[in-house]
């Protein structure tokens, strides 16, 4: 439900940006300028009443135990999310749960007061207050939902009351100002995805003493942490649970499975007890500070480059039938695959330059030489049969004798001295295919003038221009007069400074690399796809989506008024799907999909600047939204820059829409020197189509 998708916004901008345009449909003009603050609320079956919105622009905001004789027992979902003249809130007694995203993007909200009898703090309540630095939970509150401090960066401590039994996944992600976490209690079993993802200065931790699973990311760039004790064993084990926790020495944990990147980057960590470990993941210790390794008899299974990038100096063996050491490094015990190359004698001041692999060996597996700078020539038998990707990736390795039957990865010798010597090149273009190219001007200029300008589909079109004449083509200048109208709204707030609506900068690429990150997931692109899992890890989707609550609360505030026609940016990954192709479909492809329907997984982005989409491919999508459909979804926004022409719709996730017409069209593009430029690019006319009830 709370699934977006953005594509890439400028972060210079992002200073000038304020979400939304348009009143929310419950606030008159004559509630906003009430001396006394307003609420709007529905029936409980408890016989209470739960708040659902507040026209008032109180700094210090007493909510009333009762309103018109009856009790305040819930504030609902997004009943605050926005304001931004909040600065300290006192919930009453007798209220028992805050829904979702009540008090969401509360930029300038700095304390507030729970009462002792709340039990349940919802989704996303508290994300994006950035200025709040105070919230005493009482004793009573059960759950934490998902979220629900996520962003709070000024929050520097918490204590987490003993009746707590839930914790939500990314409940503190991204609160860079913690220090310390204190858990009152051992009712709290499970540590999930991302809790304390990003908390940088988190320095001190109490933890539960029941705690059984942490969760992917758990702990993932804590790097003030120094000590974490965890009295149970950990039966489940996320991957990079503690990655990038650089200063932690020492982790008291009993699990069998030491997952994926478990303990990367952790620079200080000098010994992990090992003792029942059955299994070590893909690069488990990469770059940490481990340098020692005692394998028991226990482990199993070791992953490729499960001690890649490291300080390892040795490695011994307790009995254990599944590997064997030869010469200090650490080979299957059958011999024939060499898994991670280390010094006979780590402790010799000057090492040898030649590593010389023993016969037998059949395999050199991936990252067994990995970041290995004392070693400079490597020797392999004739018995070696395969060496694998990434070998001798980030090595000093400068010579290999490497047997000629044996078959070699063309990345094994990755950012490596030897590694041009087994790049795979592309086939030379025969010189007879080369006649069409001698004009090269000439090429361009065809490509770009088109063989009809309009629509190709003839008779199988479905767009009626005269049934969408009355569709409202939205300018620039639109948006611009609804953004500042907005920020009336807002109090006369006109940002010239991301101060000024402190959540802004939370939402419009400080956070998120929203191009890598996102157009990676729609055009499976492999290099955007890994410059996006270096910055935020594999889950980076999910991480996205989760920080987009921002956006969420706009969605459920902002309305358009008027019929629209929008632009769109097609995503290769769109493409491919309408034309039902596994490549990117030709235009005449996409004819015979006219009138078939379809979903968009996240949600449609748009512009209404037909240059600007031009910047996300080479398709366009033109996108009829019609009032009631956009009602249908819940919710239309406009997510504006003022005056920067890079305006955009967003419409919420699960979209649904058919194609009307496909074509070609003119589109008069103007680069940052005010040069315009004529170009031609495909279309796809599609209709928002009426959300069924569900």
């Amino acid at each position: 439900m709370k699934t977006q998708f953005r594509k890439l916004l400028s972060a210079a901008a992002a200073a000038l940006c304020i979400l939304c345009l348009l009143f929310p449909v419950s606030v008159s003009a004559e509630t906003l300028d009430a001396e006394e603050p307003e609420f709007t609320y529905e029936q409980n079956e408890d016989g209470g009443i739960t708040l659902t919105g507040y026209a008032g622009k109180t700094e210090n905001l007493v909510i009333p135990a009762e309103i018109d004789g009856i009790p305040v027992t819930a504030i609902g979902e997004s009943c605050f999310a926005g304001d931004l003249t909040l600065v300290k809130v006192t919930v009453p007694e007798g209220v028992r749960s805050i829904g979702d995203y009540a008090f969401e993007c509360c930029g300038c909200l700095k304390k507030i007061y729970m009462p002792e009898s709340l039990e349940t703090i919802g989704e996303g309540v508290f994300s994006g207050c950035v200025r709040l630095v105070l919230t005493d939970l009482q004793e009573g509150v059960k759950s934490i939902g998902r979220g629900a401090f996520l962003n709070c960066t000024a929050l520097n401590s918490i204590d987490l009351p003993a009746s707590l039994e839930t914790i939500g996944a990314f409940a503190f992600t991204y609160c860079s100002s913690l220090v310390s976490v204190t858990f009152n209690g051992d009712l709290v079993t499970e540590l999930p995805d991302r809790l304390f993802y990003g908390c940088s200065y988190l320095t001190f931790m109490h933890l539960p003493n029941l705690v059984t699973s942490i969760g992917k990311r758990a702990f993932s760039g804590c790097e003030k942490l120094t000590y974490l004790y965890f009295q149970e064993e950990i039966t489940s084990l996320g991957e990079y649970a503690f990655e990038g926790c650089s200063s932690l020495r020492n982790v008291d944990i009993r699990t069998k499975v030491l997952p994926k990147e478990v303990f990367a980057g952790c620079k200080e960590l000098s010994y992990v007890i090992m003792d029942g470990v059955e299994s070590i993941g893909f690069r488990a210790f990469m770059s940490s500070g481990v340098r020692d390794i005692d394998l028991p008899a226990s482990v199993s299974e070791i992953a490729e480059g499960a001690f890649a990038v490291s300080k390892i100096g040795s490695i011994t063996l307790e009995e254990n039938e599944y590997f064997k050491v030869i010469n200090g490094s650490l080979y299957t015990a059958d011999g024939k695959t060499l898994i991670a190359a280390f010094p006979e004698d780590p402790y010799l001041e000057e090492q040898p330059e030649e590593f010389i692999v023993p016969d037998g060996v059949e395999v050199i597996s991936g990252y067994a030489f990995a970041a290995n700078y004392a070693v400079s020539r490597v020797v392999l038998p004739d018995s070696v049969k395969e060496v694998c990707a990434n070998a001798f990736t980030d090595s000093a390795v400068y010579e290999a004798v490497i047997p000629e039957t044996a078959e070699v990865d063309p990345e094994a010798f990755k950012m490596s001295p030897m590694e041009d010597m087994f790049e795979e090149h592309e086939e030379a273009v025969p010189e007879d295919s080369t006649e069409e190219q001698e004009n090269p001007e000439e090429t361009d200029d065809e490509e770009n003038e088109p063989r009809e300008v309009g629509s190709i589909a003839g008779d199988r079109s479905l767009f009626d221009p005269e049934k969408y004449a009355d569709y409202l083509e939205v300018s620039n200048e639109e948006f611009d007069a609804w953004s500042e109208k907005y920020m009336e709204f807002l109090g006369g707030y006109m940002p010239t400074d991301r101060d000024l609506i402190p959540y802004i900068n939370l939402y419009k690429g400080e956070v998120i690399a929203h191009y890598p990150a996102m157009t990676s997931v729609q055009n499976h692109d492999p290099d955007l796809w890994q410059r996006a899992v270096n910055k935020f890890g594999d889950d980076f989707e999910e991480t996205y989506l989760m920080m987009d609550h921002g956006l969420f609360t706009e969605l459920r505030r902002g309305r358009m008024c008027d019929d629209l026609i929008l632009y769109s940016g097609v995503y290769d990954s769109q493409l491919m799907e309408a034309a039902g192709t596994d490549t990117v479909p030709a235009l005449e492809e996409l004819v015979d999909r006219i009138g078939c329907t379809f979903t968009d997984p996240i949600m449609i982005s748009t512009t209404t600047d037909a240059a600007v989409a031009c910047n996300f491919g080479e398709t366009l999508f033109i996108i009829y939204a019609s009032r009631e459909a956009m009602d249908s979804l819940g919710a239309v926004s406009i997510d504006s820059y003022v005056h920067s022409h890079e305006n955009e719709i967003l419409m919420c996730g699960g979209a649904e829409y058919r194609i009307l017409d496909v074509g070609t069209m003119e589109v008069e593009v103007t680069d940052w020197y005010g040069e315009t430029t004529t170009m031609y690019r495909n279309y796809l006319k599609v209709e928002l189509l009426v959300k069924d009830a569900e």
